[in-house]
């Protein structure tokens, strides 16, 4: 699957930098193609892997390369005026061989979590490719401000787009560990799933092709579920056998191949997903096991398919293998689509709410207590 991925602001664009390192250094053909856009000068200048050409500082003249700070709002004012800027950029590349768009910004900040519903709408209205989202929600550690800017965000991002993929920053948090120190292995995860997703199809030679592909079209009519989207993934390390194993044991070594896919599958379903969701809303699903060619055992990935079939309210689960001959892993990617409760979501948004409440009393607060002052005598000084 061939994607263009447009990294808005910091976090956005450093996700965005990781996919293409991530890409240049694997076996298949190069899947991904990048564009960085930014507020701030310094940011786009500390990527390292996004060629120069492909870097795009907006508002120049407004805030003079210093960012918008957390004022997503002027972030949208300027990536709509500054539109054409970025439309140029994306049409220098071959779009006729891009299967897909994705936008990826985080939803708390400034820069990201204002351009990122407008660069969505600006490329629907020229391009027929569908047109993706990663929204990076900030951990309910980071604030107030970063809690209202994500729920407005998202707010203006979903009718914008075909499908939004978010991800919880808090999800992935240690123990009395910050989201500063904790950005990098997040940005793994991301890079690491969807990486797999989108290279599945993907081959360098014959031996690289599955016996049950999942190709770009796979992934796109699973997202056509549109809404919110999650992703999980789990892995399970492969212990060899010795050669000279007796028949019994090669018979048991079989029916372990399928028992560990079910296994990862249900692992990657139930356990640590992009956002922390209620997996049985999802409308839609896609199952992708990687792992050594001998491990990827046809009846394990149908019975894998048949159980989340059999535990999401729609219908339609996709799967299949994706070959990678030197890994000692056996891992699981599934995408969950058309997701309709997710609790961190909706606690999001009701914190959200009591936040622009606040924001818009305020003043009245003020005067309230003003008003009160009047009726204290004054100190006779």
């Amino acid at each position: 699957m061939k994607v263009l991925m447009l990294g808005l602001g910091q976090a956005g664009s450093k996700i965005a930098d990781l996919f293409l390192a991530d890409d240049r250094k694997s076996h298949v053909p190069h899947t991904f193609e990048a564009i960085a856009i930014n507020t701030a000068t310094s940011d786009l200048m500390g990527l390292q892997h996004i060629p120069q050409e492909d870097r795009i500082l907006l508002g120049e003249t407004i805030v003079k390369g210093h960012g918008v700070g957390a004022d997503n709002r002027k972030a949208a004012e300027i990536a709509e005026e500054e539109s054409e800027i970025i439309l140029n950029r994306v049409s220098k590349f071959d779009t006729s061989n891009i299967d897909a768009f994705i936008v990826v910004g985080g939803l708390g900040g400034g820069t990201g979590s204002g351009t990122i519903s407008v660069v969505c709408k600006q490329l629907k209205k020229i391009y027929d490719e569908p047109i993706y989202a990663i929204g990076i929600l900030p951990a309910e550690t980071e604030g107030d401000i970063y809690t209202l800017n994500a729920a407005r965000s998202l707010k203006a991002l979903l009718p914008n787009c075909d499908a939004t993929i978010l991800v919880d920053n808090g999800a992935f948090l240690r123990s009395g560990e910050s989201v500063r120190e904790a950005y990098e292995r997040i940005n793994t995860e991301v890079v690491k799933r969807i990486g797999v997703l989108c290279r599945a199809g993907e081959a360098r030679s014959r031996k690289d092709v599955g016996e049950m592909v999942v190709d770009a079209a796979e992934v796109i009519n699973t997202m056509k579920a549109g809404g919110i989207c999650s992703i999980g993934y789990a892995s399970e390390i492969i212990e060899r056998e010795g050669f000279f194993t007796s028949l019994f044991r090669r018979r048991q070594y079989q029916i372990g191949k399928a028992s560990r896919i079910i296994s990862v599958t249900k692992r990657a379903v139930k356990g640590r997903l992009l956002l922390p969701c209620e997996y049985r809303t999802a409308h839609k699903a896609l199952i992708v096991i990687a792992g050594p060619p001998d491990q990827l055992d046809r009846n394990g990935i149908s019975k894998a398919r048949e159980w989340l079939e059999n535990n999401i309210s729609g219908t339609e689960v996709r799967g299949g293998d994706y070959p990678l001959p030197k890994s000692s892993y056996v891992g699981c990617v599934v995408l969950l689509a058309g997701i309709s409760n997710a609790p961190r979501v909706k606690a999001m948004l009701e914190r959200a709410k009591m936040v622009q409440q606040k924001v818009t009393e305020g003043p009245h607060k003020e005067k309230d207590l003003q008003f009160l002052l009047g009726d204290i005598e004054n100190l006779q000084l």
